[in-house]
This record gives C-alpha cells, structure tokens and sequence, in this order.
C-alpha cells in the first residue's frame, strides 16, 4: 500500500464544507477530524439499530448487542490485547483513568506509593492526587529536566513501597515518545501496576500492549479518527478479574438483592449504566478504517511534517521551540517572548488555521519549562506540506507586525516611580474609536487593538491575585477607585489583544461619571462594532469578564 495524504483527506467530509475549504486544522492532539465512515456508522445505527444492549430478547437489542461485542473484539486486535474480556469501554481516557485509579487505589494501604511524571495530562495526574489524598497513598515523580521526565533515572524512585506506576507513552504538550522498552526493563520484574496513558500515542503508532508489557493502557478514540465519547482501558485479565468495580448500576450487576449484589463477570463488571452505543458503532468503523490504510506510510508522512515545522520555525528569529522535531508524535509547541501565545493564536484564527493555545492540561510540566502557555501546533495524517506553507507564513507574518509595532513599549515601574498601592490610568485620549468603525475586516481591526495595546502601560503594582480577571484567555489585572464621583481604571495582561481589548471597554467606562447604563453602553458600543460575530466565542467571553469585573467594581 502507499499513502496519499490529498487522497486521504478526501475522506473527511468537514473539509469539504464551504467554510472549511480553506482550513489548515493544526489542533489535532486535542481531537482529530472524523471520516465519513465514522459518521456514517453513527448515523446508521440510530437509523437501523437504536436499543439498548444484552438483557433483551427484540432483534434491535440483539442487533446492538453484537455490535458493539463485536467492535471489543476489533479494539482486542487494535490494542493487540489477548481476549476481548481485556476491554473496557468507557466514556474517554479520563473516566478509564479515574475507573483505574479507584480500583486499584482500594487495595493499597496507607504510606504506599504511586510514581508518576511532571508530563503528565491532569487526567493522569489529578485522580491520583485524589486517591492520595483520601487513602494516605504518596506521590513520588520520575526526576526531570525542566518538566521532561529522565525515564532513564525512574530507578531513583521505585522504592519497596511502590504499588503503581502511571505515566504517559507520548506527552500532549511537548509531543516526546516515552521510552517503552526502557520502563519495560525497569519495570517488568517489580511486584507493581504499570498504566500507560496512550491518548497521544494511539493516533500515530500501532500499539502492542502485550509487547509494551504495560499492565493497563488507556486511551480515547477521538484522537486517532474516531467519534468523542468512548474511550478504551485495556486490562491484564487475571488484574482486571481481581479488582472491585469503579462505579455501581445497571449492566455491571449479575444480580442485586436489598443488602448485597452479584457483580457481571469481565468487562462488563466495569461497564456500569448505557454505554455510549452510537460512539461504540462509530469506533468500529473507524478501526475498520485505519485497517485499510498503511500506517507505517502515515507515520512517514507525519514525521516529514514535523521535521519541516520545526525546521522552518527554528528559522524564525526569536521563536522559540519547547518540543524537538526527534521521536515527536507530531506537535510542534513554541513561544515568542514579545506576545502573549494567545495573541499569534488569534492572529492565526484570523487566517483561518486553527490551533491550540495555553497549558494544554499539562501545567506542572510547563511550570517546570518557566512558562505558562504555548501555541501548539500538532499534524495529523490528513495535514500537508501546503498546511505548513500557510502556517509558518503566518507566523513570519505576525512577527513582522510585532517588529513593526516596536519601540513604544513601557517603562518599568520603578522608573515609573509607581508604589505597590498607588497606580496610575493610562492615557487613553488618543485612541481612534471611529476608525474602528471605519475599518471593514476583523484583520485590520486586529491590527487596530493590538496597536491599542500599547497604550496599557506594564504595572506590576497591580499584578496580584486580587486583581486578576477570570475567564480571560490570557491573564489580566483590572483595578478601579473612584475620585470625586469619577470612575478611574487600570489595567493589565501579558496579552497584546487584551490589552487592546481592555482598551477598548475603558474608553467606554474609564473616566466617566457614577450615573449608570454603563452596561447598555458597552453594549451598544460592542454590537456596533460588530464584535459579536468577529470574535470568537472565548474572546467575547474574556472581553465580557473584564465588563463584568469592571461593573462589580463599579457598584452596576
């Protein structure tokens, strides 16, 4: 077989909607696109086969029931488990990682201990966290360099108490492969579990878990092709027979009386309550899919994608590059120290190439880089060198801006003369509100804002949590007083477009009089503006934190 990849994207019918033609879909490692095939299984199985499964004697409930028995003995072959009892279907890898964080957590006795890394998603991370907490269990963490575990020192942690060892096969954030075969080693002769976190590695690699020699790998079926809503946890069958169910109800009971119940034999004892069944006939379909390509072939094209992208952001001055393109499973995750991330994200979106921006629900890991956020680009087999074209264009394009907006940047505070309970507004006065109106198109009123931007002056007086906005993309600080029956503010954020943003609601509230309407006056202002269709729904919500923010502080 040989591999195209025009010829594969062919196959995915959202790129042939009208708006989409000209999409360049780079936020694969959060979900990737579906297959016609994939919607059409779902689609057909309300259509023809809609009933709930086992316990029903009716031809739809038989019809449901072989499916999806028939898609755990496809995910066996996908998984390369065993035996289908090894499968576990669940709503997506952060339920299969919770389920197993209970279950195994319930044997474990107080001062026992569970070794995960500084990489890890929060799904990964945050169930652990919790079963520690209540069951007296400690975390110990895999040593790291600047957030990125050295698997190879993993040794310096595994103690005779170690009973779980949870770590990811492929970092969300940064797109590293984990060594395997290194944790196999380490790991195979040691009387503990080992979990796989494969949400990352399942869309780019085959996967053996019985050559992995992992205990339990999870995984969800979006990010390789399939539906939202299901996701994989396989288990050893002699591990998953000895351990207690998760959650209690219907389908995991064999029988139930008063004060006791008789649990269903493996899987189904984890598989309380109605499966997502629709999601399960489109997981089928989207195995039977990947089964009729050449993988090692994606796998190629993927990896020339990534070498390209980091080869031609490494071009670009200043960018700088947290992942390496080397055994990456297709992410590419950069920062740029004059903007915010979320200022090249919305400059992209602009453009209409769609990518990931923040912490990507790998905050320990990038807190241990010393950052907060990055833009993540990450391919999938459908992405093109075109894509990459229109991509890096873009960014070149956007530093150009910054280059071109430079040199009005502000003091810092103490040539400022600023103390930590004094702040000054900023000069407003010049800013052009009707050329706002004037312009036409959202890029250049982009443009406009992020040359409002510099206007908000840095205040690290204001920089407290006390003063920090919720729900905007990127931090900001807002503060207010009011002087003589006058309205006064400040404000701040890492972000050039809410600054510009900012700038823009504090024409409308700063320096006016306590009469009221403010609301209907911002209001007024951002519908005239046509803001509502020109931002996207988390700009419009973090231009609407700061009103909101501004509106408490105003006593409105």
């Amino acid at each position: 077989m040989s591999f195209s990849a025009e010829h594969f994207k062919q196959q995915f019918p959202l790129f042939a909607q009208p708006e989409n033609r000209a999409l360049v879909y780079l936020d694969n490692a959060a979900t990737t696109q579906k297959p016609a095939c994939v919607i059409e299984a779902i689609s057909n199985f309300y259509l023809h086969a809609n009933a709930n499964t086992h316990r029903s004697s009716h031809r739809l409930a038989r019809r449901a029931t072989e499916m999806v028995e028939q898609v755990r003995r496809d995910v066996a072959g996908f998984l390369g488990a065993a035996s289908p009892k090894e499968i576990i279907f669940t709503r997506g890898a952060t339920e299969g990682l919770n389920l197993l964080a209970n279950s195994l957590c319930s044997q474990l006795r107080p001062g026992d201990e569970i070794v995960l890394s500084t990489a890890e998603h929060h799904a990964n991370l945050v169930p652990w966290q919790m079963m520690a907490a209540s069951r007296d269990l400690r975390l110990r963490f895999v040593p790291d360099v600047a957030g990125v575990p050295q698997f190879d020192r993993i040794d310096e942690v595994l103690s005779a108490r170690t009973r779980i060892v949870s770590v990811t096969a492929g970092s969300n954030a940064l797109g590293f492969r984990t060594d395997l075969d290194l944790l196999h080693k380490a790991l195979s002769e040691r009387d503990l579990f080992w979990v796989l976190d494969g949400s990352q590695l399942a869309a780019h690699d085959l996967i053996d878990v019985q050559a992995m020699g992992c205990d339990f790998f999870v995984c969800s079926a979006h990010k390789f092709y399939g539906p939202t809503g299901i996701g994989l946890v396989f288990g050893r069958e002699d591990l998953l027979a000895a351990l207690p169910p998760w959650q209690g109800g219907g389908e995991m009971i064999a029988s139930v009386d008063l004060l006791a119940s008789e649990y269903a034999g493996l899987p189904h004892k984890f598989e309380a309550g109605t499966s997502s069944l629709a999601s399960i006939a489109g997981l089928g379909a989207c195995i039977d899919f990947l089964g009729r390509q050449d993988r090692a072939a994606m796998a190629r094209h993927e990896q020339a994608l990534v070498q390209e992208l980091h080869q031609r952001l490494h071009a670009i001055p200043e960018l700088t590059l947290l992942s390496t393109a080397e055994n990456n499973l297709g992410i590419a995750s950069l920062i740029h120290p004059r903007c915010a991330a979320i200022d090249l994200a919305h400059w992209l979106d602009g453009r209409d190439i769609a990518v990931r921006v923040g912490h990507h629900c790998a905050q320990p890991l990038l807190q241990a880089a010393g950052h907060v956020a990055t833009l993540r680009a990450s391919v999938a087999a459908y992405n093109t060198r075109q894509d990459i074209d229109r991509f890096v264009a873009a960014v070149e394009e956007f530093v150009a801006q910054l280059d071109a907006d430079e040199g009005t940047s502000s003091l810092p505070v103490a040539e400022r003369g600023a103390s930590a309970d004094a702040w000054t507004p900023d000069d407003l006065a010049d800013l052009d509100l009707q050329r706002l109106r004037d312009t036409a198109t959202w890029q250049d009123r982009y443009r406009i804002l992020m040359g409002w931007a510099k206007a908000i002056t840095r205040k690290e007086e204001i920089r407290t949590p006390a003063n920090l906005v919720r729900g905007c993309e990127s931090s900001a600080w807002l503060v207010h007083r009011c002087d003589r029956g006058v309205h006064r503010f400040a404000i701040d954020s890492d972000s050039r477009i809410v600054k510009g943003l900012g700038a823009l609601l504090l024409t409308q509230l700063d320096d006016r009089p306590a009469e009221g309407h403010a609301r209907q006056r911002v209001q007024a202002m951002f519908d005239e503006l046509g803001l509502a269709q020109q931002l996207s729904e988390s700009r419009s919500n973090g231009f609407r934190a700061l009103l909101e923010r501004a509106l408490e502080l105003m006593g409105e």
